[in-house]
């Protein structure tokens, strides 16, 4: 089975009508639209499908919008496919995306984060002062010496974005950054004022990360089912604390996207598919990392492309052995209703590791489930849903739905999974 990374969306890539196609196509898309506009009081359908643009685009509609697209097309790709990524990883706004997607937080939370986390932002700063340049042309260790040579840096301008070897993003004062920018094209950078509503990723941002704080304070964070790759050091997130210090810093830390892809190459990810509007971040891991396979789930094209990817896991996955493989989608996209972090711990993480191991012995031997691993893998789901909390009729709807498309019901159909 190919190693796969999801990369979710950052602020920048919405577009009215995104998520449509996945709304039209999926159900389970269109609750989440419908429960992020109840959890929201605000007509999610209407703001991605409709705008106008510049409604759209308001900070504090655009992160939730952007979340729930992102979400929504994810979970329609583990359903649709049964498979499940390795990593996953988020360009700003995309780690909160993330994170939701590997059950740190409810989508709810999430949603509420999210656009709490855009109205804080977008009060910060004095829009005709300061925002943010791209610097392209220039090598990192270039760019970073020029910076510090010049005044205001770490104070008045910090680099905020580190995209790809030779994209970097400035943050902070319109006149420290034309100083620095001086310089930088020099040594011949190109430098690009962007369209932002703040100076996002600098000291600026201190103000709405001491708020965003009290806010995160109040949710109720797990450790991830899946590692989650942090912005601020790109190593993967640890437990809910560590998380909860994570995305503070992060807005006013940079974001070492460069460094998280490289992290991603050295665990050996075979694909990298980018859950969420436009492809942005499909582009970047082509820039940073030459002839890897990367695609973008919202783009038509590369459909086609992704289904002849993985045309030979999912056949394989058509035999008994995908059992395994649909119990840890399955875990991984039924919703959570236990904040308990210990038992959470005990009876989800745990279940779920032993899964994957269960699911690496079967690659590693080259050999189908027996009957007996079947059961067990089946027993761990129902641990995993005893702990999670989800109600006796979906767990029974669940099992069914996982011998009829693994074509297991003759071996298993009269066997009851066993939560001890």
């Amino acid at each position: 089975m190919k190693r796969i990374a999801v990369l979710f969306t950052g602020q920048g890539s919405q577009y009215v009508g995104m998520g449509r196609k996945v709304y039209e196509e999926d159900s389970a898309a269109r609750e989440l639209f419908d429960m992020a506009s109840a959890v929201l009081d605000l007509d999610m359908k209407t703001l991605c499908f409709e705008g106008p643009p510049e409604v759209l685009d308001q900070t504090e509609n655009t992160q939730p919008a952007l979340l729930l697209c992102s979400v929504a097309a994810y979970r329609q790709f583990c359903a649709r496919t049964g498979l499940t990524p390795v990593y996953l990883a988020g360009h700003s706004l995309g780690e909160l995306s993330a994170l939701v997607a590997a059950e740190a937080l409810s989508i709810e939370d999430g949603l509420r984060l999210a656009r709490q986390r855009g109205l804080l932002m977008g009060r910060c700063g004095d829009r005709s002062r300061l925002g943010m340049h791209a610097v392209t042309q220039l090598a990192r260790d270039q760019v970073e010496a020029i910076c510090r040579e010049q005044p205001g840096y770490g104070s008045e301008f910090v680099i905020a974005n580190y995209n790809a070897r030779n994209q970097h993003v400035l943050s902070g004062t319109f006149a420290a950054m034309e100083r620095a920018g001086q310089a930088l094209k020099k040594a011949g950078a190109v430098i690009i004022p962007l369209k932002v509503s703040g100076p996002f990723h600098s000291p600026y941002m201190a103000p709405a990360a001491d708020a965003l704080a009290e806010c995160i304070g109040s949710l109720h964070l797990s450790r991830p089912t899946l590692p989650v790759i942090a912005n601020v050091d790109a190593r993967p997130h640890g437990d809910p604390g560590d998380i909860a210090v994570s995305l503070v810093r992060q807005l006013t830390g940079a974001v070492r996207w460069s460094d998280s892809l490289a992290l991603l190459h050295e665990e050996g990810m075979d694909v990298y598919l980018e859950a969420g509007p436009r492809g942005v971040l499909k582009r970047l891991v082509q820039v940073n990392l030459p002839g890897a396979k990367a695609y973008a789930l919202d783009e038509d094209d590369d459909q086609r492309l992704i289904d002849d990817e993985f045309a030979a896991d999912l056949r394989a996955m058509q035999e008994p052995p995908s059992l395994v493989t649909k119990c840890m989608a399955v875990a991984v996209s039924t919703r959570n209703q236990n904040w308990n972090e210990d038992q959470y711990q005990q009876g989800v993480v745990q279940p779920y590791r032993q899964l994957q191991s269960l699911q690496e012995q079967l690659e590693s031997e080259a050999r189908p489930a027996s009957e007996q691993e079947c059961r067990i893998a089946l027993d761990l789901l129902a641990r995993i849903f005893a702990t999670k909390g989800t109600p006796v009729d979906e767990r029974d709807w669940r099992y069914h739905q996982i011998l009829e498309t693994t074509r297991t019901t003759k071996m298993l159909g009269g066997y009851r999974p066993n939560a001890a």
